[in-house]
């Protein structure tokens, strides 16, 4: 993915969380509950899946900030 439209800080900070979750934000936050179990069994390939949940984890762990 281009980074050319952020800022340099913004850049700088691309692919990491807003602050180091805990051991219990991970479990927290990256269990899937029915709803997104649901979701990302509809996904036609495991790494599909598996990409799915971590973006979905990822949000909703970066939300709570």
């Amino acid at each position: 993915m281009p980074l050319e439209y952020l800022f340099v800080e913004q850049e700088a900070r691309q692919g990491l969380f807003a602050t180091e979750p805990s051991p219990g934000e991970l479990e927290q936050f990256f269990r899937l509950d029915a709803r997104a179990l649901e979701l990302a069994r509809a996904k036609r390939r495991a790494a599909t899946r598996l990409g799915w949940a971590v973006q979905w984890g990822t949000v909703r762990i970066n939300a709570r900030q």
